[in-house]
């Protein structure tokens, strides 16, 4: 009799262990399950976009003395866009005097330098900054051999300008003539880098 007992007993024991490592199999299970990283792809998914981005931008300029140059540079590296440097066929002088000589007889002559080699596909982009020294109360004519050289109608147009007094006012009016079917937007003088980042994020070209 006492026997019985005892292996009723260990009959029990066993039936236990058996069910506890059963139940911890199956915790165990649900929890690999669980770890899948599904939650964190669904939120990567729906990440908003960063600001500026899906819009196609050119830097386009004309540069003398080299200060609009690293300007344009400065702001294709902040907005992640293509640069394009204006380059006349005929190069202006070096000396600052002769320069201006011959910047001031072609807005007299309302001429149109020819341009050196071929112009970007301005159809590729959304937004188009052009850029160059105030010359005479306006944009340099080659300038406007550029802005005159293709149909910029439907893109937005972000004049950038560096002048040793003038403001710019004068040469966003003249291209929003030149330009008609483009969105001319305000212009910034830029003699330094101050306020650039303010007036990228505006216009939403700001990478």
């Amino acid at each position: 009799m006492v026997l019985k007992k005892i292996m009723v007993s260990l009959l029990a024991v066993c039936m236990f262990f058996a069910l506890a490592g059963c139940c911890g199999g199956e915790k165990k299970s649900a929890d690999s399950k669980d770890a899948k990283p599904a939650a964190n792809v669904k939120q990567a998914e729906a990440a908003p976009a960063p600001a500026g981005s899906g819009k196609k931008v050119l830097v386009a300029y004309f540069s003398w003395g080299g200060r609009t140059r690293d300007l344009a540079k400065t702001i294709q590296t902040k907005t992640g866009g293509d640069l394009f440097e204006i380059k006349p066929e005929t190069p202006y002088p070096t000396d600052y005097h002769a320069t201006v000589d011959i910047g001031k007889k072609e807005k007299a002559d309302n001429a149109r330098p020819k341009l050196a080699g071929p112009l970007p596909d301005v159809k590729k982009y959304d937004v188009i900054l052009v850029g160059y020294p105030i010359w005479w109360y306006i944009e340099p004519m080659a300038v406007k051999t550029f802005v005159e050289g293709q149909d910029f109608s439907g893109k937005v147009i972000l004049p950038f300008a560096t002048s040793g007094g003038s403001g710019i006012e004068s040469s966003v009016s003249d291209l929003r003539k030149t330009m008609a079917g483009a969105q001319v937007k305000d212009g910034l003088l830029a003699n330094s880098t101050d306020g650039l980042d303010g007036w990228l994020k505006e216009n939403g070209v700001l990478k």
